[in-house]
């Protein structure tokens, strides 16, 4: 771990300074400070969900921000893996970015962030990703946004799924466990995440209010397939938070069960699964959903953001067998900019050669005879992991090469639907 900060932030004209500094999160110290953070930004409202803030802290490594002798704001990182094609990679999950009132406007969350990035590095995590709460504050720390989930919002007897399902089991918030064990087994492709402690689930499902659960177990009593949300209303609408399966078929299942609730349940939320595409397998989707919610039935966007850690390990994850394509690589990493002082960190930035194909590759250097792809590793994330195309980035972002050079990474990087289907 880095050793502690200490400087000196003047917070208005004619203030009197005050000390902070940047450490490691201390329990004893530092719990009913953050508590009181989360109560301040409305992340928690009632004594109920502020004793899971404990277990939430427990389950992973934090940074916090103090001043005056309490801690102001906390960066808080969960391990994990996202997949990569066939290959997991190695993720820090930023599972919490808080800052108090009084902390504001101070550069507080991006020091940490940077600081634990550089930590984490260090640590060989290969990729970072984070839920954001608005784009562009996190693009500062060379994070690029990610593919659009799409939710679904529908009546339930609307489902086009004719197929029988067994008699489910309750699941309940003292489940978290095998819920989590769920979410690790799950059937997942390109983009798909996993975060490490199951006290995060503990969390996640106690601070549902009005919790559901259906789910199913093998002859182990090992939970396969699940879903769990929170039901607002006698008639709805109940919101789908978590869903886990192992095979499609499984999935079917589950999307029968759904269907079953319609008895009473006039609608149903539901982030789109990974493995269909939802508008398949629903009656006269844009009639029936706008007579039952009065409002359209599909939203699309994007909530979370990720970026390269370790070059050389992420683009060596990439296999493309329909061609190859070599260029030299000029990257930058705006995190340095907001690295606290006495961090040596240099982020992903440099020169390399890199080579995608059937065999990826990335070495630092530069080949005079190759084009050169220069830009962000906000936007070289997005591109490395098929999010957007490099034509389109080079449109939208400071992503820059000869078109010939950009018509080529093109044609080469061809990959699966990007789908994360962990909320983090």
């Amino acid at each position: 771990m880095l050793d502690t900060e200490t400087f000196v932030v003047v917070t208005a004209p004619m203030s009197t300074a005050s000390a902070s500094s940047i450490r490691p999160y201390d329990k004893a110290r530092d719990l009913d400070a953050i508590t009181r953070v989360w109560r301040e930004v409305g992340w928690i409202s009632d004594d109920d969900e502020a004793a899971f803030v404990e277990p939430f802290f427990d389950a992973g490594r934090t940074l916090v921000y103090e001043q005056d002798g309490a801690a102001e704001s906390a960066c808080h990182i969960t391990g994990g893996t996202i997949r990569y094609q066939r290959r997991d990679l190695s993720m820090a999950g930023v599972t919490a970015v808080t800052t108090s009132r009084v902390a504001r406007k101070q550069g507080a969350p991006r020091r940490l962030l940077a600081r634990m990035l550089a930590e984490e590095a260090a640590d060989g995590m290969q990729v970072a990703g984070l839920g954001m709460f608005e784009q562009g504050f996190y693009d500062t720390l060379g994070f690029g946004t990610g593919t659009y989930d799409h939710r679904f919002k529908f009546d339930p007897t609307t489902l086009l799924v004719d197929r029988p399902f067994r008699v489910p089991s309750r699941i309940g918030k003292g489940d978290f466990e095998a819920v989590h064990a769920c979410m690790i087994g799950r059937l997942r492709g390109h983009g798909g995440v996993t975060l490490e402690s199951p006290l995060l689930l503990k969390c996640e499902l106690g601070w549902l209010g009005t919790p559901f659960g259906l789910g199913y177990r093998d002859d182990d009593g090992n939970l396969t397939h699940f879903v769990y949300g929170e039901a607002k209303d006698e008639n709805g609408p109940y919101e789908i938070a978590w869903c886990g399966y192992q095979t499609v078929d499984q999935l079917f299942e589950l999307l029968a069960l759904v269907k079953s609730l319609g008895d009473q349940v006039h609608t149903v939320q539901v982030m789109e699964p990974e493995h269909v595409q939802f508008q398949d397998l629903l009656s006269q989707p844009f009639r029936n959903t706008m007579k039952a919610t009065g409002t359209g039935f599909h939203h699309a966007a994007s909530w979370f953001q990720l970026r390269v850690l370790d070059l050389a390990g992420c683009v060596g994850a990439a296999e493309f067998p329909g061609g190859e394509v070599a260029f030299n690589l000029d990257l930058h990493d705006p995190a340095v900019d907001h690295l606290p002082d006495g961090v040596d960190w240099s982020g992903t930035a440099g020169n390399f050669v890199v080579t995608l194909g059937t065999k990826s590759g990335a070495e630092p250097g530069t080949d005079a005879a190759l084009p050169t792809l220069s830009g962000g590793v906000g936007p070289f994330t997005r591109m490395l992991f098929g999010i957007r195309p490099a034509s389109v980035l080079a449109a939208t972002t400071d992503l820059e090469a000869p078109a010939e050079l950009l018509d080529a990474l093109d044609a080469v990087i061809h990959l699966p639907s990007f789908h994360v289907g962990w909320d983090f």
